[in-house]
């Protein structure tokens, strides 16, 4: 999709755009080589981080509830409760190191996104920050996820 496609899509439209995106780039990374439940882990954290910058205000339960919805378009209600319940085995560094990327490369995209399609930016400070790099729009690649996937 070209980013003149983008500029007619609403947010949340976007998010829904980049949540699929990154579940393909999941896919073709690792189909079989990554057991389903921690693609879903780093889907969720992706999407937390990229929904992340937009709910800042909120309260938890009300982004929860989004990264519920959106997670809920892509992969079956029991899959999503079991991705936002799970945590990293003790001693799965890999998984431990992947999950702050993708969550890192997601809120990147939510501070681009949000300074495209809007005035104001919400500051939200980030404990990734470091990790993801500028937010800056002009920087963004069409696929980040792939950037986190990859490793």
């Amino acid at each position: 999709m070209s980013d003149d496609t983008a500029i007619g899509r609403s947010l949340s439209e976007e998010i829904g755009y980049w949540l699929e995106s990154a579940s393909r780039t999941l896919e073709k990374r690792y189909g079989n080589g990554v057991p389903l439940a921690k693609q879903d882990m780093l889907l969720a954290h992706y999407l937390y981080g990229l929904t992340a910058v937009v709910h800042a205000g909120d309260a938890p339960a009300v982004h929860l509830a989004a990264v519920r919805s959106y997670l809920g378009r892509l992969i079956p209600d029991e899959r999503v409760a079991a991705a936002l319940w799970a945590v990293p085995e003790a001693g799965d560094a890999w998984l431990e190191n992947t999950l702050d990327r993708v969550e890192a490369i997601g809120e990147k995209q939510g501070h681009a996104l949000l300074a495209r399609g809007a005035d104001v930016v919400i500051p939200f400070s980030s404990r990734h920050a470091s990790a993801a790099g500028s937010a800056e729009p002009a920087v963004i690649e069409r696929d980040p996820p792939k950037e986190a996937f990859s490793q």
